[in-house]
């Protein structure tokens, strides 16, 4: 609003009754009285309005880049007549304002300050890079607004982004933000992103009112760790300013056929390694290791043949777990081995939803309502595929004559040899865990370290009695704490950590005692015994995945300690420079400089990476042909 509109704006007079005695009047609204000026209370309402509305013309005045003498001149005329008309006798007719005409003023003060000042700050629209606080690419490095086309080519590269991540297994809140930083860092501010379950829409809108919209569907995961960090990676140096889009896209398309790093029959025996370490790690013989690998293979491979005639996956792993039941079953009752619980134990952690559960955890967590529900619904589907699939191998194997299986095991007393061993383990089943993910090679023993350390925190638990759900949540809370910061070090989502290392957690030998004491009930043991059991066991489940979360977010400011540090060296660097097109909010350590307009903008000089050429992922990996700033794929 001008100054001349300010002034010729006009002050509407609210008529306030005559009071009737003097004095305090209680209740929510003030009583009319009999004596007094009934002008008293119009006055001070319009000298109110007065003040207030030359205070926001000087605010208007102060806010103004280049105030003009005449707009000052004539303000000050303007103030200075207003004070000679009403100033002398405002102050003798506020001495005698009764409690009517205070009450009126205050309200009309309340009211006009509503006005002037607008709408409060909590209903004011939230910017979208607010999102990537708390990220690992809360600082980008922001170009100016690009053109029509290129932010539409610039809307396929975030879509491409996050359609990429949620196929290879990224969370939801992963995916968005993803995008966010993406768009941001390549001019697009004021994107809109909507993430539903396995659905994507990107809105923008031009500096002329077009809009422009993507989406994209995703039709079925494949985890493939490898390439999320490859992707993670992507998005660090974009937001960073280390890459123009061109080079993005390059490399994104380099990244989109990366093959994985280990071969098909290598991730098979990875499977079979961590089966046979649980079952180590649960107190089993020595025959009883090697035939745990072989019957996780066969498991795995009975799964692959099934999944190709398209049946529903619910029933696919019933008929999993009910071989998995039978050969363990069958094992003990020739006695082979003394223990076949241990070997069913291993087998059903084989086919937990372990992703899945921390995803739908993590969405219900982050406000992703909708996606976590249909999450949680799938996670169901699968436990009770698990379930019926146990107590369908338990009632064939007592219907073929198969004997007895104890599966109430007493404690034993721990011993140094049993602790190392166990240790050993759980070491070997994160390893194993990251290698059938297909996780980079420098990710393997990171793994093993979280690995290592969760299952000494649950170890440690245990022995000082405390209850098996609180002990999940807090050796889940050191898995989610660790897994963050290391991942983050090494170019990667915590997720590539975490979920090996939550496999050393996993309670399968609960599960099934609970479902063998529902299908076996006995005298000794009653059919809610047994469902009080399973319930237990699935809360200690899903405490995992809720503490997993959780220490992901008390590690939040170990990333951000080192990104404060150097955030202000960093801006002052580029700030000292020549001026570039970019727009610097703060910058993230690396040495991030000016970023490009959009796409084929001029970009001001990067810093420098190597200039490495893109290698293959491992064996058997591609690679592009052209050279980017840090090579698409990279062990």
């Amino acid at each position: 609003m001008s100054d001349r509109e300010l002034e010729d704006a006009t002050t509407t007079e609210v008529r306030v009754d005559p009071p009737t005695e003097p004095g305090p009047v209680r209740g929510s609204s003030p009583a009319p009285v009999s004596g007094g000026n009934p002008e008293a209370g119009s006055q001070a309402l319009r000298e109110l309005l007065e003040r207030t509305r030359l205070q926001r013309l000087a605010e208007l005045r102060d806010s103004s880049p280049e105030p003009q003498p005449e707009d000052l001149a004539r303000a000050a005329a303007a103030k200075a007549a207003k004070a000679e008309r009403g100033g002398g006798r405002s102050k003798s007719r506020t001495d005698h304002l009764g409690a009517s005409q205070r009450i009126a003023q205050k309200v009309a003060r309340r009211t006009v300050g509503k006005l002037v000042s607008g709408t409060t700050e909590n209903t004011q629209p939230v910017p979208i890079v607010t999102a990537l606080k708390g990220t690992p690419y809360q600082a980008p490095v922001q170009a100016n607004e690009p053109s029509e086309d290129e932010a539409r080519m610039i809307l396929d590269l975030a879509a491409d982004i996050a359609a990429m991540m949620m196929r290879a297994g990224a969370g939801t809140s992963d995916v968005e933000v993803s995008v966010i930083a993406a768009c941001t860092a390549c001019g697009l501010a004021t994107v809109e992103v909507d993430l539903t379950s396995n659905t994507l829409v990107v809105h923008y809108s031009t500096s002329d009112g077009r809009l422009l919209t993507v989406m994209r569907v995703n039709r079925g995961e494949s985890t493939h760790f490898a390439k999320l960090a490859s992707v993670h990676k992507l998005v660090t140096d974009l937001v960073d300013g280390r890459l123009e889009f061109h080079e993005a896209r390059s490399r994104l398309d380099a990244i989109r056929t990366q093959r994985r790093p280990f071969p098909e029959w290598f991730t098979t025996g990875a499977w079979g390694f961590m089966v046979g370490a649980l079952v180590l790690l649960l107190g089993g013989g020595p025959i009883a290791i090697p035939l745990g690998i072989t019957m996780a293979i066969v498991v795995f491979q009975f799964g692959k043949l099934l999944g190709r005639t398209h049946l529903p996956s619910f029933f696919t792993t019933a008929l999993q777990a009910a071989s998995a039941t039978l050969i363990a079953t069958i094992a003990g009752d020739v006695g082979i081995i003394a223990s076949p619980q241990y070997l069913v134990a291993a087998g059903i952690v084989l086919l937990l939803p372990t992703q899945s559960l921390y995803s739908a955890v993590q969405d219900a967590l982050t406000n992703f309502p909708l996606t976590a529900a249909g999450r949680v619904v799938g996670v169901f589907m699968t436990l009770a595929g698990i379930v019926s699939g146990i107590a369908l191998g338990i009632v064939c194997g007592q219907a073929i004559g198969l004997s007895h299986i104890e599966v109430l095991v007493p404690k034993t007393s721990p011993h140094v040899v049993t602790a190392i061993l166990s240790m050993v383990a759980a070491a070997v089943v994160a390893m194993s865990g990251a290698v059938a993910m297909s996780a980079r090679r420098r990710f393997i023993l990171p793994a093993a370290l979280v690995g290592l350390a969760s299952h000494i925190t649950m170890m440690s638990l245990t022995l000082l009695d405390v209850d098996n759900v609180l002990a999940s949540l807090l050796a889940a809370t050191v898995t989610g704490f660790l897994s963050r910061p290391l991942a983050l070090r090494l170019g990667a989502p915590a997720i590539v950590l975490m979920i090996p290392g939550i496999y050393t957690l996993l309670q399968g030998l609960s599960i099934f005692t609970a479902v063998y004491q529902i299908a076996s009930e006995s005298e000794n043991v009653s059919f809610a015994v047994g469902l009080s059991s399973l319930f237990t066991a699935i809360l200690a489940n899903a405490a995992l995945a809720v503490g997993a979360v959780l220490g992901s977010y008390l590690a939040l400011p170990l990333k951000n300690l080192k990104s404060q540090s150097s955030a202000e060296e960093k801006v002052e660097e580029v700030r000292s420079g020549e001026t570039s097109t970019a727009v610097i909010d703060s910058v993230q350590p690396g040495g991030a400089k000016t970023q490009s307009s959009g796409p084929g903008g001029a970009k001001a000089q990067p810093a420098e990476t190597g200039g490495a050429k893109p290698q293959p992922s491992g064996p058997g990996g591609t690679g592009s042909s052209e050279e980017t700033a840090t090579g698409p794929i990279q062990i």
